[in-house]
């Protein structure tokens, strides 16, 4: 039996128990993402300069009924087009040449999905078990991305150094190669945090971007990208 003075003793333990597991479970899924996010820069982020910078076409276009580009007669082809292909190779030339660094913006507090992602995590790692949280109301996980390193030319700089208009933000003429915005949400783990699931997506203008669904998992004493399904295209 617990007797009356030991009652405040006991709530003073159960509360501390219980802010040691919150802050244990943001710990561990800050640490994870860390351990991932070089990872999922590189797979879902791109110089928008190249990506999306279609050559000019050359030749002569034949649509259908509803005005849709069927196909192309190449023996049609001007002068004028052929001289526009030489410089869009020349421009794109120029582009893979350039050694500069590729700005993208970044939010680094990190918030819980739209979607409840524990139907994707179970269906697609047969088995598994979504994680409920005992302790909810951390809805974001800040994460320290300048100590990140990230591979090949990408440099991560805070949106929070962008204008917040979003006409400006797209608008506006940088004194950098600016290639577009990066997010990405919490992680849905398993019980046995073994595999989790999260959001991503790359803006690279107002009505440009990708959204992707990302599966990870833990391989060893490392955690990996096991999949990456794409959501939505603009």
């Amino acid at each position: 039996m617990i007797k009356p003075l030991q009652l405040p003793l006991l709530i003073m333990i159960l509360l501390f128990v219980s802010c040691q597991k919150k802050i244990s479970d943001l710990e561990f899924e800050k640490n994870v993402m860390t351990e991932i996010f070089p990872s999922l820069i590189d797979s879902t982020c791109y110089d928008s300069r190249i990506t999306f910078s279609k050559p000019p076409i050359y030749g002569q276009e034949n649509c259908d009924l509803e005005g849709h580009i069927i196909s192309i007669d190449s023996t049609k082809g001007t002068e004028e087009q052929k001289q526009k292909i030489e410089e869009w190779k020349r421009n794109q030339g120029e582009i893979e040449k350039d050694t500069s660094k590729i700005i993208i913006a970044f939010n680094p507090e990190i918030e819980k999905s739209n979607e409840d992602l524990k139907g994707y995590l179970e269906q697609y790692f047969k088995g598994a078990k979504s994680f409920y949280p005992i302790v909810e109301g951390d809805s974001t996980n800040i994460i320290d991305f300048k100590n990140i390193p990230i591979k090949h030319r990408f440099e991560l700089r805070n949106i929070s150094e962008f204008p917040k208009d979003k006409y400006e933000f797209w608008r506006k003429k940088y004194d950098f190669v600016f290639s577009g915005a990066v997010f990405f949400t919490r992680i849905q783990f398993d019980k046995d945090k073994k595999f989790g699931v999260l959001d991503g997506g790359f803006s690279c203008g107002r009505h440009c971007g990708n959204g992707f669904r990302i599966y990870i998992k833990k391989r060893g004493e490392k955690w990996v990208i096991d999949k990456i399904e794409e959501t939505s295209v603009a």
